[in-house]
């Protein structure tokens, strides 16, 4: 059973409970933006579900809610930051805002930012460069969540991408290099459902239904085999060790209260402008969308959707008819309202 809630009530209700958790009111602000955007959108593995587990790594000090991000090494287009161990989110815009500079004044910005945390869903971080009329790529080691193919000893991260891309509408494309993204397998662990085959493996390396098998001691299956394992090792290699940061198998999981993550976050943005006119630049992309869109379909197939076309229009969607919300997560906000002496969540 679901229940409804309004946009801006959860908003205000996430940012209240990470005010009280200790963080600032601004950063409050943007962390519960950043959640609810992932509700509206649809991709409910970044959204409130993660609020019980930021809330926790808040309670037991080992995420700094007021960090100091510093340049650690200046090299004019390319520079990387020290977070200080903050919230993902928090310290992660900072770094694309610092990206986005360097490309005002160098036509290409790269950071790539240390001592982080888990910062969410990646489409927001990319989607600052479209504010600017600029294209944005975004991508983070994780904590190990995926074997080597050919392995059965989850080393790898599900390491996520985002890229943004100017156009009416924008290119929005954000994803994981699982099969499906973590939080999916938590969702059903806690709602008690199997998952298809196909999602992870046992320990063993079988192909397994029982999502607690596979957040326990399993790990996920990578996209398209070989070729999944293999970007996301090169992405671990890269983020790594060009940072001095944790690579995916030294990182310290959402979950997991011991310690600081040591997650490394990567930002890039061009400015469009330096080498084609705006209006040609998107007059280019939308005609190549067009062209897509309109292509022939294979059987069964009503429409051909654009990387991030699906989520936009569900967000339009559930800005005006509200946001459902699980028995479960209704019932982890509830205990959150208790434990922080916050009004309930107004539910339609």
């Amino acid at each position: 059973m679901t229940q409804i809630v309004r946009p801006g009530a959860l908003q205000r209700f996430v940012a209240e409970i990470f005010t009280r958790a200790g963080l600032p009111p601004d950063d409050a602000e943007w962390c519960a933006e950043t959640l609810v955007r992932a509700e509206l959108r649809g991709v409910t593995s970044h959204g409130v579900i993660r609020l019980v587990n930021y809330v926790g790594r808040l309670e037991n000090e080992v995420v700094n809610p007021k960090p100091r991000v510093r340049v650690v090494k200046d090299a004019g287009a390319l520079a990387l930051l020290d977070g200080d161990n903050g919230m993902g989110q928090v310290v992660a815009r900072r770094a694309m805002e610092e990206c986005l500079a360097r490309a005002e004044a160098h036509n290409v910005g790269v950071v790539l930012l240390k001592e982080s945390n888990h910062f969410g869903a990646a489409a927001p971080y990319a989607s600052m460069a479209l504010e600017r009329n600029m294209a944005g790529l975004v991508t983070t080691n994780t904590v190990r969540v995926i074997s080597p193919h050919g392995g059965r000893q989850r080393l790898l991260g599900n390491n996520p991408i985002a890229i943004a891309v100017p156009g009416d509408p924008p290119m929005l494309l954000d994803m994981a290099l699982s099969a499906v993204a973590r939080g999916y397998l938590i969702e059903a662990a806690r709602a008690g459902r199997e998952i298809p085959e196909g999602w992870g493996v046992d320990a063993e390396g079988r192909p397994s239904t029982d999502p607690d098998a596979i957040l326990e001691s399993g790990s996920l299956s990578p996209i398209a085999a070989h070729k999944g394992s293999g970007l996301s090792a090169a992405i671990d290699a890269v983020l790594g060790a060009l940072a001095g940061g944790g690579h995916s198998h030294e990182i310290v999981g959402l979950m997991d209260m011991s310690g600081p993550s040591r997650v490394t976050h990567f930002f890039a943005a061009l400015r469009i402008d330096a080498l084609i006119p705006l209006p040609a630049f998107r007059a280019a992309v939308n005609a190549l969308a067009g062209l897509l869109r309109d292509s022939p379909k294979a059987a069964g197939t009503d429409r051909i959707w654009m990387p991030g076309e699906i989520e936009m229009e569900e967000e339009e969607r559930r800005r005006a008819e509200g946001i459902p919300l699980s028995h479960e997560r209704m019932s982890e906000l509830a205990d959150l309202s208790d434990r922080y002496d916050v009004p309930p969540l107004e539910t339609d």
